[in-house]
């Protein structure tokens, strides 16, 4: 036989034998239903109960057997101790087997109990939750505790009885609904690990539970700072602030109830005070930012309405000390909330039919958010005076998978969404509206550029020198050297200085019509009062923006001045005023005659004109650079004199313009640059 066949025979019997032995190898695994379950038991049964207070029931001699049997898994208010506060105890046993009681490292879990316990095994007080009277301000916690069962002294014979007393103490404030005692229950003991287990799995699932709550928080939190960071860059449109506040104050808000529902807020009491506090900062916030979006106007209604908004939290104090009973509490606190309610979703009904889209935009969020907040307080209060209702049938979550989802959050969500696409197309629109101002602003500042001198003109005899510095972008501010050709072709000179009310687009455009009509009337006559005359006749009634000042001065070659004022400040030769005749300004009456004053100027005379804005110059005390300070600086050049109140503090236009006579026909001068 050949090698290879007896290697292929050998290979075949070895894969036969296996296949055969391999049924007789396996077992199939058998599971005890008493011996290998897990060691945990369910306490969910009813345990004895007696209202009252005494420590002797912590003992595990004493009798109960006498207590009545209450529900381990409903408070006691609901099995025939209705309003009950105070202290109640319950007592019950738990058996080990001797096996687990000599082995195992055991463990109790406690459901939520309200509002305060100390729970004693075999008489010793092993912790318990909250703390004991006196305690104005009590706690409660929706949590599962666990508290480690101490070993049995050895040897054990038999199995082992351990006595559970739990001492609870429900508070008075809320024994008028909601009952003490056990709430759901979730009672265990066991093996310490399968308890601490279980105890993790109830708060990652109470956490689950309001996961809509963490998420609602978190958006909120970020929306509502990078709101208020956009009103810092817009201080003038104070709807953002409003806006932010709103959105921050909701967010602690849900910050607060996530504490109290999962992490067990430290009291009560306090919670409530700073839940309405947050209410009432919300609710005055959307008053505001509404009465801002929607141009309506503060009157004496709207006061008192703002200001029942804002005291209603103090009615969440009243109960403490008993003044006042919960649910009363709860009404006033709504009832002085539900007017500002009302105020808004009336006004937000009225723009509606008026056909303003601010309004129709802003109405069902506003509605939602307010409805519900009504709706909710009011269906609470009605459980709390003993109404058949769910109190919490508008807070049951209306989504379950994958997360719940509360109908208050979900409330909140639409009106955080809704709000902040209103506030992105506002912020649009308004963008858009800046564009076309600012092309508008750089429109007119070109014009102004080409109607203001840009290098002064060679005039022999004399020393320009000038500079104009704008508030904003454009000015109101204006002034005009001019040469003129006098008596004997002489080469006079003709400034005009002047200042129109206001800053801005307006202003300068009334700027661009003063220059316009100045250069053509300077064509016709070279007379101060003559000129400020016309130009008073061409401006009355156009003046829109207000009343314009205005210095004409007409200087000839042999120094002679001649100088009409319109309610401009005089000018200032050589470091003192020169007096002028007072008149009224440009544009105010129609037919207004003007004087002129003349003064023979002397070789090295210098004359400087200034606008207001260099007196009014104001520093951050609020103190003004005044007279007394400009015509000190009157000497100085005119860079100087700008830089120096400009510096001091800037607030509106600055025009300085300085002209010294020499007296002789200088032939080095030049010409100088107006500098901006």
């Amino acid at each position: 036989m050949h090698e290879p066949s007896k290697l292929r025979c050998l290979l075949l019997w070895t894969l036969g034998c296996i296949a055969f032995l391999s049924p007789a190898c396996l077992r199939a695994q058998s599971f005890d239903l008493d011996r290998d379950r897990e060691p945990v038991v369910s306490l969910d049964h009813p345990w004895h109960f007696h209202p009252g207070d005494n420590m002797a029931w912590a003992d595990p001699a004493f009798d109960d057997s006498t207590w009545p049997l209450l529900q381990s898994n409903q408070p006691w208010s609901g099995q025939g101790y209705a309003e009950m506060s105070g202290f109640g105890w319950y007592r019950f046993t738990i058996t080990i087997p001797q096996r687990k009681a000599t082995s195992s490292q055991l463990a109790i879990q406690l459901g939520p109990i309200l509002t305060t316990y100390q729970i004693y095994i075999d008489g010793k007080l092993a912790g318990g939750f909250g703390k004991m009277p006196p305690n104005l301000t009590p706690h409660a916690g929706w949590n599962h505790h666990g508290f480690p069962i101490p070993p049995a002294p050895l040897p054990i014979n038999g199995p082992r009885i351990i006595h559970i007393a739990i001492r609870v103490w429900h508070s008075p404030i809320w024994a008028s609904y909601i009952g003490g005692g056990p709430q759901v229950g979730g009672h265990l003991v066991g093996e310490a690990s399968l308890i601490a287990t279980e105890t993790l799995h109830h708060d990652r699932s109470r956490r689950l539970l309001f996961v809509d709550l963490y998420s609602y928080t978190i958006a909120a939190l970020i929306i509502g700072l990078t709101i208020f960071g956009l009103y810092l860059f817009r201080p003038s449109e104070r709807e953002y602030l409003w806006f932010a506040i709103l959105i921050l104050a909701k967010a602690i808000d849900a910050a607060l109830n996530i504490t109290k529902e999962i992490y067990a807020f430290p009291s009560i009491p306090i919670f409530d005070l700073l839940d309405s506090a947050m209410i009432a900062i919300a609710q005055a916030a959307l008053l505001l930012f509404l009465t801002r979006v929607l141009h309506m106007r503060r009157g004496l209604l709207w006061k008192i309405i703002l200001g029942m908004a804002l005291l209603s939290t103090i009615f969440n104090v009243f109960y403490w000390p008993g003044w006042l009973s919960v649910p009363v509490s709860a009404l006033l606190s709504v009832f002085f909330v539900l007017p500002s309610s009302i105020w808004m979703l009336v006004t937000l009904v009225i723009g509606s039919i008026r056909r303003n889209s601010t309004a129709r935009l802003l109405i069902v969020p506003v509605l939602l958010v307010q409805g519900f907040y009504i709706a909710d307080n009011i269906i609470i209060a009605m459980a709390q005076f003993g109404l058949r209702i769910d109190p919490r049938l508008l807070e049951n979550p209306v989504i379950t998978v994958p997360f719940s989802m509360h109908p208050s959050v979900l409330a909140e969500l639409i009106f955080l969404l809704a709000m902040l696409a209103f506030l992105i197309r506002r912020f649009t629109i308004a963008r858009r509206r800046e564009e076309r101002w600012e092309g508008a602003i750089e429109a007119a500042r070109q014009v102004q550029q080409l109607l203001l001198p840009e290098a002064i003109p060679q005039i022999e005899g004399f020393v320009i020198d000038c500079i104009y510095r704008p508030a904003e972008q454009v000015g109101g501010d204006f002034f005009q050297i001019l040469p003129v050709t006098g008596p004997g072709d002489s080469e006079d000179l003709l400034l005009v200085v002047g200042d129109v009310a206001g800053k801005g687009l307006p202003a300068a455009m009334m700027v661009s019509m003063i220059v316009g009509a100045m250069r053509t009337e300077a064509t016709h006559t070279s007379n101060p009062a003559q000129l400020l005359a016309s130009l008073n006749d061409r401006m009355a009634g156009r003046s829109e923006s207000g009343f314009t000042t205005c210095l004409c001065a007409y200087i000839s070659a042999n120094g002679h001045l001649t100088i009409a004022n319109a309610g401009h400040l005089p000018p200032y030769r050589n470091g003192r005023e020169l007096e002028c005749a007072g008149a009224l300004p440009l544009g105010i009456l129609n037919g207004l005659g003007y004087e002129c004053e003349g003064v023979q100027l002397q070789p090295g005379d210098r004359l400087t004109f200034v606008s207001d804005g260099v007196v009014e110059a104001q520093n951050r005390s609020g103190q003004l650079l005044g007279f007394d300070r400009t015509q000190e600086l009157s000497t100085q050049s005119a860079s100087e004199i700008a830089e120096t109140a400009s510096h001091f503090g800037q607030v509106d236009d600055i025009t300085v313009v300085t002209i010294e006579f020499v007296g002789t026909r200088a032939a080095n001068s030049v010409p100088l640059v107006v500098t901006a």
